[in-house]
């Protein structure tokens, strides 16, 4: 297993015996890295010519595009987990989602490697913590600021390897890392703190407790891609499987958490639950909702990320991947018809600008330290 994980690696393309070679990670997922020169497709009659799939696939584009769609789609789970607050209570909402995402990866969920069982249910339990957090943030802050205050994983992925892997968080050994931490964290203070309409400083009490859980949901789900990757590193192929006990052990949460809500049993609450959530009139736009992020944005999006990520280099995808909240900002507008301030882009474009400082090496920091090139030649690929 590896020793260093992360989620918007930083630290596979520095040499390191104990990461599997052809292995690329970005954001908690790992896929097998292929080589499009190597690949061919074979039957009993020899060679067989590629398909459109495989060609798409094969060329440059394909992956890169696949990979800026499942973040485009991602940033639709922003504005619609609000539009389903609107007409479900939040816990019946997440429930429904899991659910769905529940059975349509159900297939995956008996291929888990056993020895991984213990660590995928730990996983779930803080991968629920960013769903449950991030829906309840919904209720009272905007879809946009939730997607930007949902970035600060950019920090949380960092600290767990500091903490747990022990790893070398010096200036100097991950440069890319502390920039990364101050653009988020000057990011976050922008958007909480600048009252643009007063003309300066907020003081603190104008901090909402939805942004405090939108914060929340940066932990839990910086350290379920922490957790993820360390046992994806050393076995890849189980990018499915886990993400099946991920969302089976969050829709287990997710129904206690509906059982404690105490809306179950009231009048109206059987329109709450599937299948009474599609029948009923005044909850299909939310059914429709739960349907898209269940179906689509948890469970095809999986697919489609380890699909893409085997095509491309980690730093890339990650790229491409930090681009998540300006999609979710850009669909809140156009599906809620949500305002920004200035304090909302310049403090959403700062943690995106946290995300990509995060795709570097430290080599590119070497003229800063004064690195020999020996020095720096070590952390190139």
């Amino acid at each position: 297993m590896v020793n260093a994980p992360a989620s918007l690696v930083f630290y596979d393309d520095v040499l390191d015996e104990s990461i599997m070679d052809g292995v690329v990670c970005a954001r908690g997922v790992c896929a097998i890295s292929y080589d499009d020169d190597d690949e061919m497709i074979t039957s009993a009659g020899g060679d067989v010519p590629k398909n459109l799939v495989d060609k798409f696939l094969s060329s440059y584009i394909g992956p890169r595009a696949l990979l800026a769609g499942a973040s485009i789609l991602y940033g639709t789970n922003f504005p619609l987990g609000a539009i389903m607050n609107d007409s479900l209570p939040p816990s019946a909402a997440t429930s429904a989602r899991m659910v769905m995402a529940s059975v349509a990866l159900s297939p995956f969920l008996f291929r888990l490697n056993p020895s991984l069982s213990w660590n995928a249910l730990l996983c779930g339990c803080f991968t629920a913590l960013g769903y449950t957090t991030q829906s309840l943030s919904l209720v009272d802050t905007s879809p946009a600021k939730v997607a930007f205050l949902g970035a600060a994983t950019v920090i949380v992925c960092p600290t767990l390897e500091f903490l747990v892997n022990k790893k070398p968080m010096g200036l100097k050994d991950a440069p890319q890392t502390w920039l990364a931490a101050t653009l988020c964290l000057v990011g976050v203070a922008v958007l909480e703190l600048y009252d643009p309409a007063g003309g300066g400083a907020a003081v603190f009490d104008q901090i909402g407790f939805g942004d405090v859980l939108a914060l929340l949901q940066a932990v839990g789900f910086g350290t379920s891609f922490f957790l993820t990757e360390r046992m994806m590193r050393g076995q890849p192929d189980q990018a499915l499987p886990i993400t099946a006990v991920q969302v089976s052990t969050t829709a287990l949460i997710c129904f206690i958490w509906c059982i404690s809500d105490g809306w179950i049993g009231q009048a109206g609450s059987e329109s709450f639950g599937i299948p009474n959530l599609f029948l009923n009139e005044n909850t299909r736009t939310a059914a429709a909702a739960v349907a898209w992020t269940g179906l689509i944005t948890t469970a095809l999006n999986r697919f489609v990320e380890t699909t893409a990520l085997g095509k491309m280099s980690s730093a890339e995808a990650s790229v491409i991947l930090a681009t998540e909240p300006l999609w979710a900002a850009l669909f809140a507008a156009l599906l809620l018809s949500e305002n920004f301030g200035v304090n909302d882009y310049v403090g959403g474009f700062l943690i995106v600008l946290a995300c990509l400082a995060n795709t570097l090496n430290p080599s590119d920091f070497g003229r800063f330290f004064g690195q020999s090139q020996d020095t720096e030649d070590y952390y190139k690929p």
